[in-house]
This record gives C-alpha cells, structure tokens and sequence, in this order.
C-alpha cells in the first residue's frame, strides 16, 4: 500500500475503533434499561461483539501503523457522555431499537469504506467480513424489531 493510502486507511481504522467504542457503551446503557426484555439477549451480545471488535481493531491498527507518527488508540469520554445522554432520553425499546439501528448504519458504512484499501491483505479482509457479516445481523434484528413496534402501532383499539 502507497504512503498515502496506508495514512488514509490508518485513520479509517481508528475511526472505527473509536465507532466499535460508542456501540459498546450504547450496548451496555441499553442493557441498564428496565423495558429492553426481549431484546436483552441480542444486547448483550452487541455489547460483547463491540469489545471483541475493538481488540481485532485494534491488532489491525498497531500492524498498520507508522510508529512514529501515528497516535495510540484513546477513548473519549465526551463522546462516550453525549453518547449516553441521548440513550437516557429515550424510554421504550423501539426508540433504543431505533437509535441502535442508526448507529449500526453508521458502522457498516464505516467499514464499507474500507474495501478499497484491503485489495491485498486477505488476513484483514477477512475480519472486516466478518465483522460485518455480525453487525449486519444486529442490523436486521434491529429491524424487525422497528417492523413489529410499527405494526402494534397500526392495530385498532378497542375499548
């Protein structure tokens, strides 16, 4: 990979990363919530698939690297705060569902964009596919769920 590319695609990484960090702490508010029931399961595994990625993240970022120029991976915490205040504010689990789902958006988009830099290293290929083969499931269930919280929503009410 050409210097530029490389410096590109490093900081892509760390982006994600920093993504992989926002869904694990919006993974772990939504399980702090009474009304998720349902959804618990497939939160904490999002939670546990978040801290997986960031660790495999990570090796891809300390490989790719210039040790020289390029900074360690840091957690923010205002990103984490903001994060956490805008789930607080929502209060049943389509809305999380919801918010869960535009997040999760956002992350494949994120690794999408990776592809054009991943021509050669089949090794880290391979994990981008997997990670998104995962996140794309949460994805769906996420969905479905939206799909069945709309559906009670259009039922008649009967007194």
């Amino acid at each position: 990979m050409e210097d530029s590319k490389l410096h590109e695609f490093v900081l892509k990484i760390s982006s994600l990363w920093s993504e992989q960090k926002i869904r694990e702490v919006l993974y772990l508010e939504a399980l702090k919530k009474d009304s998720m029931g349902p959804l618990r399961r497939m939160l904490t595994q999002g939670h546990f698939s978040a801290l997986l990625f960031q660790k495999e993240i990570h090796w891809i970022y300390d490989y790719f690297k210039c040790f020289l120029t390029d900074k360690d991976l840091v957690n923010n915490e205002e990103v984490n705060l903001n994060t956490i205040s805008v789930l607080h504010d929502l209060e049943g689990k389509e809305e999380v569902a919801g918010y869960l789902k535009k997040t999760e958006g956002k992350v494949l988009q994120s690794y999408r964009s990776l592809y054009k830099y991943l021509d050669r290293d089949l090794e880290t290929r391979r994990v981008v596919d997997e990670h998104l083969d995962r996140i794309s499931e949460f994805y769906e269930i996420l969905s479905k769920q939206e799909i069945v919280i709309i559906k009670d929503l259009k039922r008649p009410v009967t007194a």
